[in-house]
């Protein structure tokens, strides 16, 4: 049950990974700023998505999918803010 937990704080926690990637990543001119405008929200509310999906998975018995499915979840929050983020 704790695992499940720490998988959803680490699956909502994904959605805010754009933040720190201002920081680290350099961001192109004055028009990135309004695509980080709608994309900051954009990932927060796929990462909620998922989370609840993930939640939903819970009444399955099988772990070995419930770990997949985190896995996979994962790769996509990942991929989302890394194609998105509007770096130079």
């Amino acid at each position: 049950m704790r695992t499940n937990l720490i998988r959803s704080s680490i699956l909502l926690l994904l959605g805010f990974l754009t933040i720190p990637l201002l920081e680290i990543l350099p961001v192109e001119g004055g028009g990135a700023s309004l695509i980080i405008v709608i994309i900051i929200p954009f990932i927060i509310l796929i990462a909620i998505i998922t989370t609840i999906i993930y939640n939903y998975s819970f009444k399955i018995k099988s772990d070995l999918i419930r770990r997949k499915a985190f896995v996979i979840m994962v790769l996509i929050l990942v991929f989302l803010n890394l194609i998105l983020f509007p770096h130079k």
